[in-house]
Formats: structure tokens, C-alpha cells, sequence
């Protein structure tokens, strides 16, 4: 190989292409979270832990009346006025919620939370699939489909998820933690990181 050959624009381009992809893989490496799942399921139970038993009887007029307001609070999160006028009346004032996107400690930072959700959509719709009781908790099953410019182009994207909750002595939500692929169904669909995910994922169908 001469000298020429390494002056060459080709090998340039390549050397450098090459230079770049490692770079990236670098830079990607180093801000790969830390595994700290362990905790993560630590801290989830600790939460649940936190809530004390609501009282309410299965199928009574005081535990109807909170899951009514759960539910109407749910489908109306694409409306900003709604979130502004029933945050503070369904979620306790010390009200912790994780939808798998962020985390919120509080009726008023979950209120702006909601209301900055609502104003990035242009469309949003929930419908309750289904409720089930196991002791203090409650697992409301539901479809959401919403569209937002910054995801797949403003075209609607299609979830389903369970939402469970813990209600205080009140009848409000103390503890929402949601469970849904957020990975498919909000990441999958943001420009470039959603080409990553898709990426990862076709490898892991494969194996």
C-alpha cells in the first residue's frame, strides 16, 4: 500500500466515516444509564407502601364516586381546562405518579404535568376497558390514541396500558403508577431516537 493510497478521498471519507460511527458508539456507551432495576422496584414498593388503606367498600357509593372521577379525569387529559378544573379534585395533595415517562410528586406538579401533555397534542382519546379490585388496589385497563406533531409526524399513535391506583380515606388518588410500552408507543415514534429503538428491536425479534 503506498502513501498515495492513504491521501486518496475514498480512504478519507471512509477513515473518517469509521472515525465517527466509533466516536458515536462512545458517546452512546458512556450515557447508557447505570442498571439500577433493583432499586427501581425497591422504590416502587416503598411508594405503595406509603398509602394507607383507603376504607372504601367494594362497590359502595364512596368507592364508585372516586373510580367515576379517576376515569373522567383520565379521558379528559387531552383537554387543558379539564386538568385545570379536576387535577386538585382527584389526585391527593402528596400524590405520587409515575407514567413510565416521568415521575410527579404532588397534585400541582402533576396538574402541570398533565397540562403541558395536553397543549404538545392536537388529538386524544381513552376509553376504560376494564376495572379490577385486588385489596387496596385498583387496575383501570384502558386504549389511548393520541397524535402529536413531535411524534410520527402528527399522525395517531394507538396504546394500550393499565393504570394502577391507591385512593386515600378522601376517595382521591395518592399512588398512580401506569404500565405501558412506552418504548413502542412514544420513544418508537420521536425522530432519530425512534430509528434506534426500532433498531434494537428488530435485533432482539431476530435472536
Amino acid at each position: 500500500m503506498t502513501a498515495s493510497t492513504f491521501t486518496h478521498p475514498i480512504f478519507t471519507f471512509v477513515a473518517g466515516l469509521l472515525v465517527a460511527l466509533a466516536a458515536v458508539f462512545l458517546l452512546l456507551n458512556s450515557c447508557a444509564a447505570p442498571n439500577r432495576s433493583a432499586d427501581d422496584v425497591a422504590a416502587y414498593r416503598g411508594r405503595m407502601e406509603k398509602v394507607s388503606a383507603s376504607g372504601l367498600d367494594a362497590d359502595g357509593p364512596a368507592e364508585k364516586a372516586a373510580l367515576e372521577r379517576f376515569k373522567s379525569f383520565l379521558k379528559g387529559i387531552g383537554d387543558v381546562r379539564c386538568v385545570r378544573e379536576n387535577t386538585l379534585k382527584v389526585y391527593a395533595a402528596d400524590a405520587y405518579l409515575d407514567d413510565t415517562l416521568a415521575i410527579h410528586q404532588g397534585a400541582a406538579e402533576i396538574e402541570e404535568y398533565f397540562v403541558k401533555t395536553s397543549e404538545a397534542m392536537t388529538s386524544y382519546q381513552v376509553t376504560i376497558d376494564d376495572v379490577a379490585r385486588s385489596g387496596d388496589d385498583y387496575y383501570v385497563r384502558w386504549t389511548m390514541v393520541f397524535a402529536a406533531p413531535a411524534l410520527s409526524g402528527g399522525k395517531p399513535v394507538h396504546s394500550v396500558g393499565v393504570s394502577q391506583i391507591r385512593f386515600n380515606r378522601e376517595g382521591k388518588v395518592a399512588f398512580h403508577q401506569d404500565f405501558w410500552d412506552s418504548g413502542k408507543n412514544f420513544h418508537a415514534h420521536l425522530p432519530v431516537i425512534g430509528g434506534a429503538v426500532g433498531f434494537v428491536r428488530k435485533r432482539l425479534q431476530s435472536n
